[in-house]
């Protein structure tokens, strides 16, 4: 709880391990650290009631701040300078592609990779909030976002600007991960969606590839279904991708019930239709993950599959169109809950901090 007669919200800048400095909002309930020089990652999001950071942390954590080479590819690349957490991936979503102007955008776009400016930021004593934009180079995309966090209830408002006069195709979407120790094998699952669409290439250990069934069952390559709404304990050693697809409402959330702690995502589905949904449960042996990690991903997302905007196109995927000098807008809002004493909030709607229904 804040201390009387102090402001409850507060923004500033702190440093991290190796070489980093973050941005942080915080409030008397929640605790948001961003680093805008590497893609304005959302890198811990934190219930400060119990101290835990919701977002998943990958083994190697934070890169060197001042980088270093890597071989292998846009994706090996990448990997390495992913330290979980939650980012913006645009003008592509996995597997490197070929883009206009004959370069290849590479694995999961720029934006989550170049520095932001930070154009503003405050308090208020209640709210926390700061703006920043960037510019990227592979595609004529100007990008800006503005996160506002009030109690409990983070909103994040981020536009897409087509910079150059023709029409341009890209892929946008957003990549929040969940980990230890707020996942375990108590944790639900429930969301807006009623499709469940396995990945044709990559659908992990269980799921038939490309396998169509209704949420929350997954069809397995056996012709049997699992229960996708639950969340496999560490022992459980399982991987999966696929995608939630024909969303009455956009949203999930993911409750522990054992530590009275949940979070939800509620999301406009005119520019994110679907949602990436992404699982590794120390399952996948050699690079990056050698068995090592323990993750959960729903990834609100314009396009699927999340195998780069060239294999969308052909699949029948539908890119988010940008005509000449346009802008497109989202919002998001996320929150941190307790679930303590409230029945059934994991199968519920997602609720702000107040107990107010989340509306986009």
């Amino acid at each position: 709880m804040a201390e009387t007669g102090r402001p409850s919200a507060r923004v500033g800048w702190r440093e991290l391990d190796r070489g980093w400095r973050s941005l942080t909002l915080q409030t008397e309930s929640v605790e948001l650290v961003l680093l805008p020089d590497k893609g304005c990652d959302v890198y811990s999001w934190t219930d400060r009631r119990s101290g835990i950071d919701v977002l998943f942390k990958t083994p190697w954590g934070l890169p060197d701040r001042g980088g270093r080479g890597w071989t292998g590819g846009s994706q090996a690349a990448w990997l390495a300078h992913y330290p979980g957490g939650w980012q913006v991936l645009c003008p592509n979503g996995g597997a490197e592609s070929e883009a206009p102007g004959g370069v290849r955008w590479g694995f999961h776009g720029e934006a989550c990779l170049v520095s932001w400016a930070l154009d503003d930021c405050g308090d208020d004593g209640t709210t926390a909030w700061a703006e920043l934009s960037t510019r990227l180079f592979t595609a004529p995309v100007a990008m800006r976002r503005r996160l506002r966090l009030r109690g409990r209830t983070l909103t994040l408002e981020e536009s897409v600007t087509n910079t150059s006069p023709d029409p341009l195709e890209v892929m946008w979407s957003h990549h929040p991960a969940f980990g230890a120790p707020f996942l375990d094998g108590d944790c639900r699952i429930a969301c807006g969606a009623r499709t469940v669409l396995a990945d044709d290439e990559a659908p992990g250990t269980m799921l038939a590839p490309g396998g169509r069934s209704s949420w929350p069952l997954g069809t397995t390559a056996e012709g049997d279904h699992v229960d996708l709404s639950r969340v496999p304990g560490p022992e459980d050693r399982r991987a999966h991708l696929a995608y939630l697809t024909d969303f009455a409402d956009g949203w999930f959330s993911i409750t522990n019930p054992r530590l009275g702690l949940g979070v939800s995502l509620r999301w406009p589905l005119d520019v994110f239709p679907h949602a990436w949904f992404w699982q590794e449960v120390q399952s996948t042996p050699g690079h990056p993950w050698w068995r090592d990690a323990y993750v959960a991903a729903i990834e609100p997302a314009s396009t699927i599959p999340a195998q780069g905007l060239e294999a969308a196109r052909r699949k029948g995927g539908h890119p988010l169109t940008l005509a000449g000098r346009q802008t497109r807008t989202t919002l998001i809002e996320g929150v941190l809950f307790s679930t303590a004493g409230e029945g059934n909030q994991d199968q519920a709607r997602p609720r702000d901090g107040n107990g107010e229904e989340m509306t986009t």
